[in-house]
């Protein structure tokens, strides 16, 4: 009988967060073994469903656009790896927030 091993991503980190005229810069930690990362952004600390934007990336760094001037955003993000049709995804990150030039 095959062994399942169970496929687990470590947890991402931000290590820079810079603003701009209405974007964002962030920077992600490289995960190893991951296929990529999942940003996540809102305005609402408590990360409300429906208030959340999300960006995927295969790369460490993203701009979000489009963002409001003078608002605080509140950014967190996590790795995920893709195992055959699953994706599998790490621990979010802690909150790093930026206010938006």
């Amino acid at each position: 009988k095959a062994k399942k091993t169970k496929v687990t991503v470590a947890k991402a980190q931000i290590s820079s967060v810079k603003a701009g005229k209405k974007k964002a810069a962030v920077t992600v930690r490289k995960v190893k073994g991951a296929s990529g990362y999942q940003v996540q952004y809102t305005l609402k600390k408590s990360f409300k469903k429906s208030s959340v934007k999300t960006v995927r990336t295969a790369k460490t760094k993203v701009v979000l656009k489009k963002l409001k001037s003078g608002k605080k955003y509140y950014i967190r993000v996590r790795a995920y790896k893709k195992s055959g049709s699953k994706t599998v995804y790490g621990a979010y990150s802690k909150v790093k927030t930026v206010k938006v030039k």
